[in-house]
């Protein structure tokens, strides 16, 4: 059995506190001197500040403007609701936290944590958790989704090659894919370490399993990853990745692998989505818990359906009233509000303000969510305020730039915003290593291709289109065509365009402006459309 967790340490009685506060100065220093401690300069300053001012006593003086103006250099102005600076960086800090303890700090004797919605640090005696305490039994529960949210267990992996010295990277590969997963707010992550002790992410039995293990040759190393679902007790995926054996690249390699294989099973159209989503679809909306919501919004932004919109918006009101503290749900409402605004594609009042007030409080409730800051970019698209939306961009690149997830998402909204040089190369980072990419990038790459005039690559990009319910398929492909002089096949395709959007003539200018923010690229494509009989009132 596993030893009681110890209550945190107290330094604040008299006769406690020279000895508790070195104890956890001692603590701070292994951490910040410790090679695993992978955290920014100003990052460590604002560990060790927090931790200085706590143990001498001055833990209510903690606030965020206290943390941007004595460690960030904010000055007296600062406001934390226009400035993140702070809530960004201690998000980051934590993570940098948990995977000191996760791969270095197991054996320290203190913990230091900074618990998420505040900025004093608490201070642990650790306890072991034996084995046979977290070892799987032979008979898996049944996890539901009314349970919780999907959970992942994460297995030590395999280490095949007969060379313990690779021990390591089977250790940092299940370190590294956990701490990937636990950047998105989907999936809850548990962990086993390799030595045999492990701590728990939550008390409930894990719905998936990642597991796998390394072998090697004469001069490569291979990974094999695989992913199971305990209710079926089935494999549902599988994946292989090699490296030569150069131990400087192997850490590097770890991190391919742990981001390739997260983008596959953990973003929004990958595995566990995909395995989740057919066992809600009959509930009514009323019986549904949040992630299941969730996968409703996942499910209409596949189709651009009516039944599905309708679907996914009934389910997050109620979502919103049910856990009004998620931010994830207000993101997610906020998204759907504005592309109904901004397609014009159902009956039923969405209003840009309201969709920029859903997206205001999922950043404010989850200001380090990337997922958050680009629906709030997207709505600032139509709103027209594009230098704040291209800062948007940049924040939510900044909280994770290696982000597959996300990559061509951020992408996405930066070529719509005017960065023509670090937007289509995300994207396009995105399409080699993320097979679920989204491919609604390909639209920012169409608009990128036009404001260069290539129109034939413009043509190429208009070959990746998938959304054949969604207009702006037959609207780009019947610009294209005309741009290049083949009005016939421009015909065909404005003709589907009208029986999808029979008021385009009319309500066209107002909807390719909503995205297209360039004069120069606009005229381009009413001139494709006016050159294939489609003229815009």
């Amino acid at each position: 059995m596993a030893k009681k967790e110890k209550p945190p340490l107290q330094p604040h009685p008299d006769q406690d506190r020279g000895l508790a506060a070195e104890k956890i100065q001692k603590q701070l220093q292994r951490i910040l001197s410790s090679p695993e401690f992978h955290a920014s300069d100003r990052q460590r300053e604002f560990l060790e500040f927090v931790v200085t001012e706590t143990i001498a006593g001055r833990d209510n003086e903690i606030k965020g403007y206290t943390v941007a103006t004595q460690v960030f250099g904010r000055g007296e102005d600062f406001d934390q609701a226009i400035d993140p600076i702070v809530s960004i960086q201690a998000h980051q800090l934590r993570r940098a936290l948990e995977r000191y303890y996760l791969v270095a700090g197991e054996g320290d004797p203190i913990r230091i944590d900074i618990p998420k919605g505040t900025y004093v640090p608490t201070f642990y005696d650790q306890a072991r958790v034996d084995l046979d305490e977290i070892a799987l039994s032979s008979r898996i529960p049944e996890v539901t989704l009314t349970d919780s949210w999907p959970s992942v267990l994460i297995r030590p992996f395999q280490n095949m090659t007969g060379d313990p010295k690779l021990n390591y990277v089977a250790a940092g590969l299940a370190t590294e894919l956990a701490m990937e997963i636990t950047r998105y707010q989907d999936i809850r992550v548990l962990l086993f370490s390799p030595e045999g002790r492990g701590r728990r992410a939550q008390d409930k039995a894990a719905r998936f399993i990642v597991h796998g293990s390394i072998r090697k040759d004469m001069a490569q190393l291979k990974v094999d990853v695989n992913l199971l679902d305990t209710r079926t007790h089935m494999q549902i995926w599988g994946d292989t990745h090699q490296s030569n054996l150069e131990a400087a690249q192997m850490f590097a390699f770890q991190e391919q692998v742990a981001q390739v294989v997260v983008a596959k099973i953990a973003g929004e159209y990958g595995i566990i989505a995909k395995a989740l989503s057919g066992e809600s679809k009959k509930r009514p909306p009323t019986d549904l818990a949040t992630y299941e919501a969730i996968l409703r919004y996942y499910e209409f932004n596949a189709s651009f359906s009516e039944e599905t919109f309708f679907r996914a918006y009934e389910a997050l009101r109620l979502a919103s009233e049910r856990e009004p503290d998620c931010g994830m749900v207000w993101s997610l409402l906020a998204r759907l509000y504005a592309g109904n605004y901004s397609l014009e594609l159902f009956d039923l009042e969405t209003p840009l303000a309201e969709a920029f007030s859903f997206a205001e409080r999922g950043v404010q409730l989850d200001p380090a969510n990337q997922r958050a800051r680009l629906i709030r970019a997207y709505v600032l698209l139509f709103r027209n305020e594009i230098s704040a939306g291209l800062a948007e961009c940049n924040r939510a690149l900044a909280l994770n730039p290696n982000s597959l997830i996300f990559l061509e998402n951020i992408g996405y909204m930066m070529t719509l915003l005017g960065d023509w040089e670090c937007g289509p190369t995300l994207i396009r980072k995105a399409i080699e290593f993320n097979p679920y990419y989204s491919v609604i990038a390909h639209y920012a790459l169409w608009v990128d291709w036009v404001r260069q005039g290539d129109y034939q690559e413009a043509y190429l990009e208009t070959q990746n289109f998938r959304t054949p319910l969604l207009f702006w398929d037959s609207l780009l492909k019947a610009a294209t065509f005309g741009l290049l002089g083949r009005h016939e096949e421009g015909k065909l395709a404005a003709e589907t365009l009208l029986k999808l959007k029979p008021d385009f003539p009319t309500r066209g200018q107002v909807l390719i402006q909503h995205y297209i923010k360039f004069e120069e690229i606009v005229a381009r494509v009413f001139d494709g459309l006016g050159k294939v009989g489609l003229d815009l009132d």
